[in-house]
């Protein structure tokens, strides 16, 4: 259940972000209501979550047994608590109803990190030129209704693909992001041609084709275009323009610059067995032909072309380890996988795996 906006307002150091932000984060929060005696967490653990006390109150106790109460309706309520990590102490509900909001910590250090790295940007006095010439684009180029920059650029946080973009980042994302204006009916990426950009659409709506045949429709901030810069192989989609729109767009140098990097985590076999004892999971992208010819021990087969439509039915809180032959195709996957918010790495070296770990039979 998402949290009232004004509610977000009067806490610390949520006051000081805009309206976008806060829609982002009230959607990414969780509002518990927790009954006397519900343990909120344990003394040790050492998780992403932080907790705000709105309503009750709630006690800690260290190892040592020294208890201290947090009461929502006094003023250090307003900062979060749970944040050391490992906790020194249990956290318990101490009235008969508490509600509180969870959000996890490291969403919420990379949401002020771009807020405000935006919100310098906006609030500079620099030109139009100076802040950048290819993502403010002018009053008169805009819709009615379009978000501001800052806005905008906060709403990129809803696209996976962007959300784990280093906010030192974010000026050069604003510098190397070019928006192209486009009319209904034309078309911004045709099947069976070379890709050259990643799209983020900004405003408007458009449709995707796969031979000919409609499989889906994309509106605002939904993106699209990365596998064929990751593969380097023709755009597999057609993609045409359903009203008048806004695109902003990525060349290939800067999407691998700016997003590939920060989001294809890489992982070497020495920690992918250790993951794999943990329980990780080993996916292979390539054909079910090259799978059943040679494979790695206790991997899974999924061809990148059908991943897409597979990302459904993995498990959210498990750990994948993603591999093909070249690293080629298991680049791309581990992309999707990570702008879809899955727990995924890129095996560094496959051949060397193939030579240690590779099933037999």
């Amino acid at each position: 259940m998402p949290l009232a906006i004004e509610q977000l307002r009067n806490l610390i150091p949520l006051s000081k972000l805009n309206q976008e932000a806060l829609n982002q984060l009230a959607q990414q929060g969780e509002l518990l209501d927790l009954a006397s005696g519900s343990t909120i967490f344990e003394a040790g653990s050492d998780d992403d979550y932080i907790y705000y006390l709105l309503a009750g109150r709630v006690s800690m106790t260290d190892r040592e047994g020294k208890a201290a109460l947090l009461s929502a309706d006094t003023d250090p309520a307003r900062f979060a608590f749970g944040r050391l990590k490992p906790r020194p102490s249990n956290a318990r509900v101490d009235s008969s109803r508490a509600k509180l909001f969870r959000l996890n910590g490291r969403e919420l250090s990379t949401l002020i990190a771009w807020h405000e790295q935006v919100s310098e940007q906006e609030d500079s006095g620099l030109s139009f030129a100076e802040i950048s010439s290819s993502l403010l684009v002018s009053e008169l180029e805009l819709a009615d209704g379009e978000p501001s920059y800052n806005n905008w650029m906060m709403a990129l946080l809803r696209c996976r693909a962007f959300y784990r973009v280093p906010p030192e980042n974010v000026q050069l994302l604003a510098e190397k992001m070019e928006p192209v204006s486009y009319k209904a009916g034309d078309i911004v990426v045709r099947q069976n041609e070379p890709g050259y950009y990643y799209y983020v659409i900004r405003n408007g709506r458009c449709r995707v084709q796969h031979n000919g045949v409609d499989v889906g429709t994309l509106g605002p901030l939904d993106a699209f275009g990365e596998e064929a810069l990751l593969s380097g192989n023709p755009r597999n989609a057609t993609v045409e323009m359903l009203s008048d729109g806004l695109l902003m767009r990525l060349s290939r140098e800067h999407f691998h610059e700016l997003l590939i990097h920060p989001l294809v985590k890489r992982v070497s076999l020495d920690k992918a067995l250790s993951l794999a004892m943990r329980g990780a999971i080993l996916i292979d992208v390539r054909s079910r032909l090259e799978f059943q010819q040679q494979r790695l021990l206790r991997s899974i087969n999924i061809p990148l072309f059908v991943l897409r439509a597979k990302l459904r039915k993995l498990t959210p809180r498990k750990t994948y380890i993603i591999y093909c032959d070249t690293g080629t195709r298991s680049a791309a996957a581990t992309f999707l996988l990570n702008q879809a918010g899955y727990d995924a790495y890129l095996l560094d070296d496959p051949q060397a795996a193939f030579k240690v770990m590779v099933a037999k039979g």
